[in-house]
């Protein structure tokens, strides 16, 4: 049984790893390295993080085994797979930076979209629609390349306790200013805001993977064969908002990044009697496609925290 998530425990409360001076090492790194330096220097960054990260290996150890048993096929390293996640995610924040520099170009990003959603995000349609992210690969990228379209305008909703330093380190690395808004609850003055945003034509972008900071807002799903709470966020912002959900994987493979779009909800008309089924469907099945992204890239998975919150459990 899951334990209640305690102010210190909560993802939001632990001191991410990501500080000013690991962000700014990093952005010197791709800004002044050649290329052919760049592997060795991100794998002595990276293994000075996995030396002096016990939990967070250990969490990481927990997924994969949890990943393994939900999913035999999935083709984790056979040696050192904790540490290969690890280097993953050191790639995946090179590559954030990298982007911002133009290092990676419009050009470089293969569009997998069998539901032509990319013709609506081209074509401005008239109202906005949402999409759904997670912290399994690097969204990041795709947010970054969206400027490539012009008049298009993305919203990220976020919270603030860690996005500052990140936003203010990409900046220095070149990037123009991004659209968050910072939230920590959907309250009236935010939900007006955001309808206002959506009837313009923007979109918006939320993570629908992590509990929110206040925490009390979730539903309880099966992932990987455990019980998770995941937010419910996004699915509460479809139905207030009345709008299209669409899911967004920006994934790296052979040394190229696959923006997977695809359509996942309707839009929302749910009556306010069956709005808790609703959403609690629509979360289940936000965990089961998450989890089959996870078995076909398992090292792309960068939540680093206790996800399942049964550390003691095993």
């Amino acid at each position: 049984m899951n334990k209640p998530i305690s102010d210190t425990e909560h993802w939001a409360a632990q001191n991410e790893r990501g500080n000013r001076l690991f962000l700014g090492i990093t952005t010197l790194m791709v800004r002044c390295l050649p290329a052919w330096l760049m592997a060795p220097c991100i794998g002595l960054v990276v293994l000075y993080f996995y030396a002096t990260s016990p939990r967070q290996r250990r969490n990481i150890a927990r997924y994969q085994a949890r990943l393994q048993t939900a999913f035999p096929d999935a083709a984790l390293p056979k040696r050192w797979p904790v540490f290969k996640q690890f280097a993953a995610f050191g790639q995946a924040v090179c590559d954030r930076f990298a982007v911002w520099q133009r290092k990676i170009r419009y050009e470089d990003l293969v569009v997998d979209d069998p539901d032509n959603l990319y013709a609506q995000v081209k074509g401005r349609s008239l109202r906005g629609q949402i999409f759904v992210c997670s912290h399994l690969g690097n969204a990041e990228v795709c947010r970054a390349l969206v400027s490539h379209h012009q008049g298009f305008k993305l919203n990220v909703l976020a919270h603030s306790r860690h996005a500052e330093a990140f936003n203010a380190a990409l900046q220095k690395a070149g990037a123009d200013r991004i659209q968050i808004i910072q939230v920590t609850d959907l309250d009236a003055a935010l939900m007006m805001e955001l309808h206002r945003r959506i009837d313009a034509g923007e979109w918006l972008a939320v993570a629908a993977d992590r509990v929110p900071v206040r925490g009390g807002k979730t539903v309880p799903v099966s992932f990987l064969g455990h019980r998770a709470d995941m937010p419910q966020g996004a699915w509460l912002l479809a139905g207030l908002l009345k709008t299209c959900v669409n899911t967004l994987f920006c994934i790296r493979q052979n040394g190229r990044y696959h923006l997977k779009l695809r359509r996942f909800l309707d839009a929302a008309d749910w009556k306010r009697g069956g709005r808790h089924a609703a959403v609690a469907a629509a979360a289940q099945c936000f965990a089961d496609v998450l989890a089959q992204e996870c078995a076909q890239n398992p090292l792309q998975w960068f939540n680093f925290y206790d996800f399942w919150n049964d550390a003691d459990n095993g």
